[in-house]
């Protein structure tokens, strides 16, 4: 982009932000400041975008905006995408071939961002990862401030300039983000890699190569975090530019490189031989730490623990304390739409996981939730089969609600999945499913069906946009409806 970090770049110069999300609004008020000519495209018209329209008319952004929004873009060579927005329309093919590039908010962060960066991707627990990091900075009273946001929380880029060199940056970052970036974190966390908005991306390998890029950039001296549990996240890490370590759920030995942070019984333990403490003295890390206990979380499932021994590493390659990582990991509470709980209303207890957009998600909360339980599925289709989930529900006490778009592809799945299983189990009976034509239609069965004992789970397994806005509108919902039972 012919920027350098902390120097302005773009006054005068004719740029495109296409798409008005959180992010690229306070993008536009970033540029508007720096100097550039702003045109804004967006589907929605004047009326539509209300407010939005007027903030941003008041900054002199010119617009493009309605069904043919998008025809004029080649004509720029610099365009700003939001996140999640397709790029092969002939209108962004027609811009590459004009030599446009194409960037995002994040992108521009990365390149502006003064202080240490560390940032968290993967295709499930990048939030819950994020934040507990976070947390865990913060705990270890550094001094120093700390910054957590990308796809979560604040959008930073109206902050950059204002971040000091010494304060320390988590983000949690996305596919989508990714896919512009041109620089990398200095530290880099990759949770896991599954089958996930193929609806976008196209392919699973372009979703992997967007994933990728969180490492592709990196320089010798940065660092890279992977789960060796998940085997695409291990293969990334070995072809990382930085220093390379990992963390399991498994023995520590049995991993291709050993793990620096892992679970041993009940004992979650960390190690990072010469890892500079304070002042360059010994470090906290030279000898296995006990960071946390199994029963000192208060989220359940063993996905949080993988989570959390992620999130202690990248807390301790930024600096952080055995203590502060201790103490985050014993206060931390989950964030919402995230295994949830809601309220227990007659023995029933009610759980809000509206971020599991994928089936992979899911099968997380089916691990973390023991008993009989109701599950509520279904969403926008992203392209995801769901053959592996029904082999999970089927392997359990459990019911089924289904509603919105793929309501018949989750219906087929368990289907097919009893019908192969029962010849060899004659007697197995089928996973009991009910469709229902709202979210409150789906709550009223979920309750009918669910007795003392058992938990009742929004977990879609599916986007939300057939019905809502984002998982966030869907989840509160499921709360509100919950909440007046």
């Amino acid at each position: 982009m012919g920027t350098e970090r902390g120097k302005t770049g773009f006054r005068g110069k004719s740029v495109a932000v296409v798409g008005l999300g959180k992010s690229n609004q306070a993008l536009c008020r970033y540029l508007a400041k720096e100097g550039a000519r702003i045109t804004c495209f967006d589907r929605k018209t004047e009326e539509e975008l209300g407010d939005v329209y007027s903030s941003l008319s008041s900054l002199g952004v010119k617009w493009s905006l309605g069904e043919d929004y998008l025809k004029p873009l080649p004509g720029f060579s610099l365009i700003f995408v939001t996140p999640g927005m397709q790029k092969s329309f002939p209108e962004f093919l027609r811009a590459r071939a004009n030599g446009a590039v194409i960037s995002g908010e994040i992108a521009l962060f990365l390149e502006r961002c003064k202080a240490r960066v560390a940032a968290v991707t993967g295709s499930a627990g990048k939030t819950t990862t994020a934040t507990l990091a976070g947390m865990m900075l913060r705990e270890s009273d550094l001094g120093v401030p700390v910054y957590v946001g990308g796809n979560i929380g604040s959008v930073l880029i109206e902050e950059v300039d204002d971040i000091p060199p010494d304060a320390l940056v988590v983000l949690e970052l996305s596919s989508f983000q990714l896919e512009t970036v041109t620089r990398s974190p200095e530290v880099a966390l990759l949770l896991n890699v599954k089958p996930n908005h193929l609806d976008i991306h196209g392919s699973y390998q372009e979703y992997v190569s967007a994933k990728a890029n969180i490492l592709k950039f990196q320089r010798p001296h940065d660092w890279c975090v992977v789960n060796f549990d998940d085997a695409v996240a291990s293969e990334l890490g070995e072809k990382a530019r930085g220093n390379l370590c990992g963390y399991t759920l498994g023995e520590r030995e049995s991993q291709a490189r050993r793990a620096a942070a892992w679970l041993e019984g009940d004992a979650l333990k960390l190690q990072l031989p010469g890892l500079p403490g304070p002042g360059g003295g010994r470090g906290y890390w030279d000898d296995p730490v006990v960071i946390a206990r199994r029963d000192d979380f208060l989220v359940p499932g063993l996905h949080n623990v993988s989570n959390a021994l992620g999130a202690a590493l990248l807390a301790a390659l930024m600096g952080g304390t055995p203590e502060g990582i201790r103490s985050a990991i014993r206060s931390f509470r989950g964030v919402p739409h995230r295994i949830e709980f809601v309220r227990e209303v007659s023995g029933v207890r009610y759980y809000n996981d509206s971020i599991a957009t994928s089936p992979d998600r899911t099968e997380a909360l089916l691990q973390a939730i023991s008993g009989p339980l109701v599950l509520i599925l279904g969403g926008y289709d992203k392209g995801i089969p769901f053959d592996g989930l029904a082999r999970r529900i089927l392997g359990r006490e459990c019911k089924v609600v289904t509603l919105g778009a793929t309501a018949p592809l989750i219906e087929k799945a368990l289907y097919e999945e009893w019908e192969r299983a029962a010849r060899d189990n004659p007697g197995l009976k089928p996973t009991e499913v009910t469709r229902a034509k709202s979210l409150e239609e789906a709550v009223s069965i979920a309750s009918r069906l669910a007795g003392p004992g058992w938990s009742v789970a929004l977990s879609p397994a599916c986007a939300s946009y057939d019905m809502f806005s984002n998982f966030e509108e869907r989840g509160r919902l499921f709360k509100e409806i919950v909440e007046a039972l």
